[in-house]
């Protein structure tokens, strides 16, 4: 068995597995809905977030896969197909959100299970994940699903809290990286050089201790608060990166995760608190 990047051409597999996870046949109405989606470069089930596992050169099985953060964005093109092929757009829950990287779907064909065919493409898209810097892995399960609930907690997979999605109730599962913060800042291909300067100098940061923008600007060689504020604003290893520890120079929280106010700000205030340490506006 090999596991691979799937192409445009594996887009009828993808459909077919998608509507496997969702509970579909591909006789369903919703089955064209998976094909385009798999067709395209940007949409939830696009094939560039496919890996394919192939038995004797047989595509067997595949599994989805996606930054969690992109949910919303990934999820834009699937409405006007919804409309045009099933004549409505269900309410769709958010399945998954910042903070993972989330196995969406995973299937494998009758014919190849009892192989391990899905085992290992958990196992290779979580080991992807984790090489471009996700501290963790996640994925639902359905409360009435104990044998998928049993692999993936052979494979590592915790419960963590639980979701309704499409009517039923799911458990949310993951899996932690087992790579420490700094070697994912310095390996992960998803960050500029510029944005891995900054994340470093903070993880030079204690508990308990806050810096301000203009301080890490000039850790690093910087002249800009507003560009070390930028990389802030855009950091995906939050909180273990820890930018909930700068401040504004005049001491206030300054923002978190792009906004100055509301449920941000105050989880910002959450976590100085947790490290024993409270800052006020």
């Amino acid at each position: 068995m090999i596991v691979r990047e799937a192409v445009s051409g594996d887009a009828p597999l993808i459909a077919r597995i998608v509507c496997m996870a969702v509970g579909y046949s591909v006789e369903h109405p919703i089955y064209p809905v998976f094909l385009t989606l798999a067709k395209r470069v940007r949409s939830q089930y696009s094939y560039r977030n496919v890996l394919i596992c192939e038995v004797e050169g047989v595509a067997a099985g595949a599994i989805v896969g996606y930054d969690g953060a992109r949910l919303k964005e990934l999820r834009q093109p699937i409405y006007p197909l919804l409309e045009r092929y099933l004549g409505e757009v269900p309410h769709i829950e958010d399945e998954t959100d910042a903070g993972e990287y989330y196995l969406d779907s995973l299937g494998v064909l009758e014919e190849y299970r009892g192989m391990g065919v899905g085992a290992m493409l958990i196992e290779e898209a979580s080991r992807r994940a984790f090489d471009e810097g996700y501290g963790r892995v996640g994925l639902i399960v359905d409360y009435e699903n104990p044998n998928a609930e049993r692999l993936y907690a052979s494979l590592g997979f915790v419960r963590i809290g639980s979701k309704s999605f499409l009517g039923h109730k799911m458990w949310h599962m993951q899996r932690s990286t087992p790579y420490d913060i700094r070697w994912r800042v310095l390996h992960s291909p998803l960050i500029t050089h510029f944005q891995r300067q900054v994340y470093l100098a903070l993880l030079d940061t204690h508990p308990g201790e806050t810096i301000t923008y203009g301080e890490l600007a000039r850790r690093i060689g910087c002249r800009s608060a507003q560009a070390v504020g930028q990389a802030l604003r855009r950091n995906p290893f939050a909180p273990d990166v820890p930018c909930h520890r700068v401040v504004a120079a005049d001491g206030g929280l300054g923002g978190y995760n792009g906004r100055r106010s509301g449920e941000d700000i105050e989880r910002k205030r959450q976590l100085l608190a947790e490290e024993r340490f409270v800052t006020e506006d």
